[in-house]
């Protein structure tokens, strides 16, 4: 089946239809698992479940949100604006679909559109952790630190979980704000500390801090967690690629440090 045949209309195959002694499970149950995957960083899998849960539920806002964020996760907005155009077609602009766009306006640099999106977002969707933490990379992008921080600390009063620590700091590390990614990768590692995408942003922290030896560490960490995880092994690839000089260079930052 193609990626968006049951979009048009298709119907999931009937339970005669899967053989005898396949197993038999729902879209919310398809969901539940897409989101384990998506959790350690196992993308791949995390999209084939969610398109699986979209056949059996074409209607299934989860789903749809989940495809997005994966996609968007992966570094492939193309593809994450053809599904949102999708899911807004079938359920409609939710707010988490609002959230999602406004997501992926602010990382094109579109900040006024960033900001209409995450406004109609936060008209419905105030209760929501990831309509918060949209608009804190919108107000990152807008340059105000303090206030990004204040919507991270929304975000997680939500939905106080791991994923949404980690999330926190993904925010504030791809915004450059290393002193509050530092505290919600904390946060992340302590609650969660198998998972290979807390491990991945640590390796990229301590990257940014010029700690090339804790970069490796974590980055090393991540794939042992998760061997497919592509960014850690590029990571790993382009610490290869700097050499010794690299790292004699982050040294001499740190001692030059006040």
């Amino acid at each position: 089946m193609g990626r968006f045949e049951h979009i048009a209309g298709q119907p999931p195959p009937r339970d005669d239809e899967r053989g005898a002694g396949a197993p038999v499970a729902d879209a919310p149950a398809f969901v539940a698992q897409a989101r384990k995957a998506q959790a350690c960083g196992a993308f791949q899998a995390a999209l084939r479940l969610y398109g699986r849960a979209l056949e059996e539920d074409r209607f299934h806002v989860d789903a749809w949100l989940g495809q997005v964020q994966v996609l968007l996760d992966m570094g492939q907005p193309e593809e994450a604006a053809t599904w949102m155009e999708q899911a807004a077609r079938v359920v409609g602009e939710v707010p988490g679909l609002l959230a999602l766009r406004a997501l992926a306006a602010s990382r094109r640099g579109a900040l006024d559109e960033a900001r209409q999106w995450s406004d109609r977002a936060m008209r419905d969707g105030a209760d929501r952790a990831d309509v918060w933490l949209a608009r804190a990379a919108v107000v990152y992008s807008a340059g105000n630190g303090r206030i990004a921080r204040v919507n991270l600390d929304k975000a997680h009063e939500r939905d106080p979980g791991p994923d949404t620590a980690r999330r926190c700091a993904e925010v504030a590390l791809d915004h450059g704000d290393l002193g509050a990614a530092r505290t919600w990768l904390t946060r992340a590692d302590r609650a969660d500390p198998d998972n290979p995408l807390v491990a991945l942003r640590l390796g990229v922290y301590h990257e940014r801090q010029g700690d090339l030896a804790q970069a490796r560490h974590h980055l090393e960490r991540a794939l042992q967690l998760e061997p497919r995880l592509e960014p850690a092994r590029l990571a790993l690839e382009d610490l290869d690629r700097r050499g010794p000089w690299a790292r004699l260079r982050a040294a001499l930052r740190r001692w030059s440090r006040p």
